[in-house]
């Protein structure tokens, strides 16, 4: 199985980024692992057809800075990894998620 390693920068806020880069990502591939590192960055490990990396990756460009070399595409329907690591460039390393105030 071959192993892709992408790394892309953001220049949305994180919020709007992750669900545009979610909502490209289920078009072509699946989410076997997701972490995030506070509001700086986040890392996808996906499984996706080769034949479809170029068409994933395209799509993308729309909304990421890529910041990785050439990736080689091939036409076959076997499975790939894909390392997907994404910086969010408004990030301040300092995540703090406000939790609602629930009556007593």
């Amino acid at each position: 199985m071959h192993r892709h390693y992408w790394t892309a920068i953001s220049h949305e806020e994180r919020i709007q980024a992750i669900s545009d880069i979610t909502r490209i990502v289920d078009r072509y591939a699946i989410v076997l692992n997701f972490q995030r590192f506070s509001d700086i960055a986040m890392s996808l490990l996906l499984e996706v057809e080769e034949c479809r990396l170029k068409e994933l990756q395209d799509d993308l460009n729309a909304i990421l800075s890529w910041d990785t070399g050439e990736t080689q595409f091939i036409e076959s329907k076997a499975d790939c990894i894909v390392f997907l690591n994404v910086t969010f460039a408004k990030g301040t390393g300092d995540l703090q998620i406000e939790n609602p105030n629930i009556p007593e």
